[in-house]
């Protein structure tokens, strides 16, 4: 710790891009009288509070010998006559060349809180500042702490590999939005932060279970043990009187007294059932799967064994309460088995059961967004029906006619008149555009685009407006993924396309390779970033996501992670690890070798890695044990 009369020096960053001089020092102010200055400002402040009556002239008296002091002073302030000063330039109020006197005494007023404003402020930054910059090495990026493990022990490295806590917890789960769950060597759970802090100590709840972000507690009240929720900033998102909570497949359950119920994302109650003294508390909730997160979800609740269907965000029943058993499909589709044995489908939207029927051996929607229902009747015929008439598209359709895409339905349609083939697009449960054309749909649409194949044997993309992107032809073609990028061939190489079929790697290559679209939505923002491993004779070149060069490397084998930006490469020389953010380098034995990555670091072995490519730990009870 600094002693009080030493000065410390703060290297300034000049945002011109001017070279600073070597004594541009911003010297560090001494606050020995911060008593003193405390009181200045007291003073300063007790006048603003004087009462209407008398505070006009005392203020105008205030206001004059401050803003004079400051014009005699050349802009510099003195705080109790001291020597030190802020040498930086403060206006006078003649700057400003005011000629009436109210306004004059407006502008007074509030150079004087800018002035106190400023005198608080700045006593505050350089107390603090020490230990924010001492704070700034650990916390200086998002990466969460690490959990390590040494003879059964849980603790926490930072992303530097420095020990945040030595490992003395039976347990410790890898930290979420800032928080991690730990258990004492009693087994009793308490929650750290970024730092190590212990911010929920032991015995403050009695259970602690995550729920995703969220965390499910326990704890004794007034009326006993009760549980509530807590949201990832450690605050209650519900009160603590209940006597059970639980959480599957994203969504909580309660139990109070001889109440059941569903409790949303939001914390809120959303339905609710009450039980006799005599019935067994127990609720299960099956909810549909939705390809789109977009979609409202709605949900089988049984309750003992009734049930019924119930929207999964304000608990609104679209169903009437059965003793049949219901199943849910994809996309809000719910099918009951009936008495006799057969089923009865429903399909929910907008809170209202849309179709109902026992006519169906079968009843699916691939996408909501198109509005298409696909139905096989007892007769085993398909039936396309429209959400929005719930009358069929086209009566006859056969399963080769029609091409279901994640946004947009197509079906085919002949024109007797032209004798052609007619293609229709169908969204929201309507044909949007007819195309006359000489092409047939190879694959449906996805992630914006449909391929389209040409009388000649070559393919083609047509967007979301039913429109061609370009006018070539290709002689392999890829669907497009969720980043918006497609591989395809001509007669000359591979290449990469976008949606508004721009070229983003020239057709030239004998192979290309490309990252996830999880990975490219990941790392799109990072200027280092890798999207293409293009592959001309017996090499690879990586390239970004605007087709220029990664580097000028040449390699045997490239393979790309799925879910971070990670490559594995090989060399004749050498086989590594290539975190692209960093552009740094983790040596392995072969290019074969496993790894495990994670969100801020590697493990190779029983070693860890950060992303800067430095070894940060080594799990010696690994070896021991001959994991690999």
């Amino acid at each position: 710790m600094k002693n009080k009369d030493e000065k410390e020096e703060i290297e300034t960053l000049d945002f011109n891009d001017s070279k600073p001089s070597l004594d541009e020092t911003v010297e560090m102010l001494d606050f020995e009288a911060d008593l003193k200055v405390s009181n200045e400002i007291d003073e300063m402040l007790d006048f603003i509070d004087i009462k209407q009556d008398k505070k006009n002239d005392e203020e105008d008296k205030a206001l004059e010998k401050l803003l004079e002091t400051n014009e005699n002073n050349n802009g510099k302030i003195e705080i109790n006559g001291s020597k030190e000063k802020l040498d930086e330039y403060k206006p006078s109020i003649k700057d400003f060349n005011i000629k009436s006197a109210k306004t004059r005494k407006i502008v007074k007023k509030s150079m004087l809180y800018v002035v106190i404003l400023m005198l608080v402020g700045f006593e505050f930054f350089i107390n603090k500042t020490g230990d924010t910059l001492n704070s700034l090495r650990v916390y200086a990026s998002n990466n969460q702490p690490i959990r390590i493990v040494q003879n059964d022990k849980y603790g926490y490295i930072d992303f530097t590999g420095d020990k945040i806590v030595n490992p003395k917890y039976s347990y410790g789960e890898e930290f979420i939005k800032g928080y991690a769950i730990v258990k004492d060597s009693s087994n009793f759970p308490l929650i750290i932060d970024k730092g190590g802090k212990e911010v929920v100590s032991t015995g403050e709840y009695f259970s602690l279970f995550r729920a995703k972000n969220d965390i499910i507690a326990s704890k004794t009240t007034k009326k006993g043990l009760k549980y509530g929720i807590l949201n990832s900033n450690l605050k209650e998102k519900t009160p603590f009187n209940y006597d059970s909570i639980s959480y599957n497949n994203g969504v909580f359950t309660y139990i109070n007294g001889n109440s059941v119920g569903l409790i949303n994302e939001d914390g809120k109650e959303i339905f609710k059932y009450k039980l006799t003294d005599e019935q067994e508390k127990r609720i299960v909730v099956n909810p549909c799967k939705v390809t789109n997160d977009d979609y409202q979800r709605y949900a089988v609740v049984t309750v003992n064994s009734s049930s019924q269907i119930v929207n999964l965000t304000d608990g609104t029943t679209v169903s009437s309460p059965t003793l049949n058993e219901i199943t849910p499909f994809e996309n809000n589709v719910f099918y009951e088995v009936t008495k006799s044995g057969g089923k009865r489908y429903f399909y929910v939207q907008d809170n209202k059961v849309l179709l109902e029927s026992e006519s169906y051996t079968s009843l699916s929607i691939d996408s909501v967004e198109t509005g298409v229902l696909k139905a096989i009747n007892t007769s085993y015929e398909y039936e396309y029906i429209s959400t929005k008439s719930l009358e069929q598209i086209k009566k006859g359709l056969s399963l080769d006619e029609t091409f279901y895409g994640d946004k947009i339905f197509i079906y085919y349609e002949h024109n007797y008149k032209r004798n052609t083939k007619q293609i229709k697009l169908v969204k929201n449960g309507e044909v949007f555009k007819t195309i006359d054309a000489n092409f047939e749909i190879y694959k449906p649409y996805k992630n914006g685009a449909a391929i389209v194949k040409y009388e000649d044997g070559t393919y083609g993309y047509l967007n979301e407006d039913g429109n061609l992107i370009n006018d070539v032809h290709y002689t392999q073609a890829e669907e497009f993924d969720a980043y918006g990028d497609a591989i395809a061939k001509t007669n000359d190489g591979y290449g990469v396309i976008n949606l508004d079929g721009k070229v983003i790697i020239d057709f030239e290559n004998e192979e290309i390779k490309d990252a996830s679209s999880k990975v490219k939505k990941l790392s799109s923002v990072n200027k280092n970033n890798v999207f293409y491993a293009v592959k001309n004779g017996s090499k690879y070149t990586l390239y970004n996501k605007n087709g220029k060069k990664f580097n000028n490397v040449r390699y045997n084998d490239v393979k790309f992670d799925e879910d971070y930006p990670i490559i594995k490469v090989a060399t004749d020389e050498k086989d590594v690890i290539i975190t692209t953010e960093d552009e740094k380098e983790i040596n392995l034995t072969s290019f074969n070798m496993d790894y495990e990555a994670h969100e801020n670091y590697i493990i190779v072995k029983n070693e860890y890695y950060n992303y800067d490519g430095k070894l940060i730990y080594v799990d010696n009870s690994k070896a021991e044990s001959g994991d690999s």
